[in-house]
């Protein structure tokens, strides 16, 4: 393909975030391969010809799809975050109650099956897209939120934040993939609210200061 198309698309401008928002929604709920670009176009009101006035085709709109949700997630979080004046404790529950009802929407539900089925194996470069710019990032934001506890002391200085930042990130991601949207919950229910409320007391209870571990001992041992 010649460098000219891309060009042009650079020229015109970011999509519509009302299409972004559409394909994000078409793509999940139908599959890559069941999606067809007709049907993101007509989701808002558009022709085809208007998804190749700004992408390079399916792969690419798909991408950037994915990129636009993760990036509006984690631009509300960081904002929250911000405006949270308190300590570290406060500020994970705040990143990580965020993450959660975002977990619990059903379109999440579909988006992951469609990212660890379909994209994971036929689209390797979308799927480790999608890992940074989801699970990487929010396992990097937690870590950076223990290590600030470290700092000021209300956490232990020998926790190792990379491990604890995953477990917990990923423990709860894979609760409401389980429980919310695989159906889990008719045969092992339990309230939403406490399955996260006690998850992220036991953390937090195991990092603070009063439950350091022996001398000699660390917490990479």
């Amino acid at each position: 393909m010649s460098p000219r198309p891309n060009r042009a698309r650079r020229e015109r401008g970011p999509p519509p975030d009302a299409l972004l928002d559409a394909a994000f929604r078409v793509f999940a709920e139908r599959g890559y391969r069941a999606t067809r670009l007709d049907d993101v176009a007509a989701a808002v009101g558009l022709t085809k010809g208007a998804i190749y006035y700004y992408f390079e085709g399916k792969e690419d709109l798909l991408r950037q799809a994915v990129q636009s949700r993760h990036r509006a997630i984690f631009s509300e979080i960081g904002s929250a975050l911000e405006e949270e004046r308190a300590p570290a404790s406060a500020r994970i529950r705040l990143a990580l109650r965020r993450m959660w009802e975002h977990w619990q929407e059903p379109g999440w539900g579909h988006a992951l099956r469609l990212m660890l089925g379909e994209v994971s194996t036929e689209f390797p470069a979308v799927f480790r897209m999608w890992a940074d710019e989801g699970p990487i990032h929010a396992w990097s934001l937690l870590r950076d939120l223990v290590e600030e506890g470290k700092r000021s002391g209300e956490f232990r200085t020998d926790v190792d934040s990379e491990v604890t930042a995953r477990v917990l990130v990923s423990g709860l991601m894979l609760q409401a993939a389980l429980h919310v949207h695989l159906g889990l919950a008719d045969r092992a229910p339990c309230d939403r609210d406490r399955l996260f409320d006690s998850a992220v007391e036991h953390f937090l209870h195991g990092l603070t200061v009063a439950h350091a571990l022996p001398p000699g001992r660390t917490g990479t041992s």
